[in-house]
């Protein structure tokens, strides 16, 4: 998947790059090579997954009990879960 950053007249070379970075990060393409690097034990990452779950599990719940929540901000994460 390309990832396309569109410049505007305004835009620096810095700000481009600013650009990029997120949206290289919000691909995920780093971390899965970085993941990739070295080898880890399946229950490794059974463990891993769990753990991150039971995180995600957690902080749904406190934003529940909280008022000034979107519903959609609580419909992404419970999609992460899920």
């Amino acid at each position: 998947m390309p990832i396309v950053i569109r410049a505007s007249s305004k835009d620096s070379t810095h700000d481009l790059i600013k650009k990029f970075k997120k949206a290289l990060a919000k691909t995920d393409l780093v971390q899965d090579a970085k993941d990739g690097q070295y080898f880890q034990k399946p229950s490794k990452l059974r463990a891993i997954k769990k753990i991150e779950k039971s995180r995600l599990s957690k902080r749904l719940r406190q934003l529940k009990r909280m008022k000034n929540i979107a519903p959609s901000a609580l419909e992404k994460l419970a999609a992460r879960i899920g």
